[in-house]
């Protein structure tokens, strides 16, 4: 092998390193600022990816809430075109970190960027130009239901899964516990 193809080759692997570490740290939300993923509540390919982030979120960084059930609040946020009733509705899992709301491809690497390694550096791919990962997206997105299914109701959480859900009652578990009693 040629020495310019080596040194090609170890400058690509560095680069793909400096990337996996460098990039998820630039897209840290703020201290204190929760990550709220809201997805399609009967997609069976997004509860799949909600499974996959609570199990990979070992700090519990993200929140979860069904787009179905948090239409006031994705509108007071400025994301209630995505919410059920939406020019959008349903289109795309939507994250909002603080004031801040993402979308389609930026969404999912936002939420990988906050979960553990080896996730986290997938992350990088957000160096990947927008319009190409959003078409990516946007066409898994249209064939979701075919491909992978859907429920006819919302998922229903339970243990400590709920708890990271962003409808969360506390309550809720002190009556069925009756030795809390």
């Amino acid at each position: 092998m040629a020495p310019w193809r080596r040194a090609a080759g170890a400058a690509a692997v560095a680069a793909a390193a400096f990337a996996a570490y460098h990039v998820p740290e630039t897209m840290q939300p703020p201290p204190g600022v929760e990550t709220w993923l809201f997805f399609d509540g009967v997609c069976n390919l997004c509860d799949g990816f909600v499974n996959f982030v609570y199990r990979g979120d070992s700090r519990g960084r993200v929140r979860f809430g069904a787009l179905q059930k948090h239409t006031d609040l994705l509108r007071s946020r400025g994301a209630g075109r995505y919410a059920e009733g939406g020019e959008e509705a349903l289109t795309t899992v939507v994250v909002i970190q603080g004031d801040q709301v993402f979308v389609r491809s930026s969404a999912a690497l936002r939420v990988l960027s906050v979960m553990d390694q080896p996730w986290r550096s997938l992350s990088a791919f957000s160096l990947i130009p927008l319009q190409l990962r959003d078409a990516a997206y946007d066409f898994i997105g249209q064939r979701r239901y075919s491909v992978f299914g859907k429920k006819d109701t919302c998922m229903l959480p339970s243990g400590d899964f709920k708890r990271r859900f962003l409808d969360y009652d506390p309550s809720e578990d002190e009556r069925l516990d009756p030795i809390k009693r």
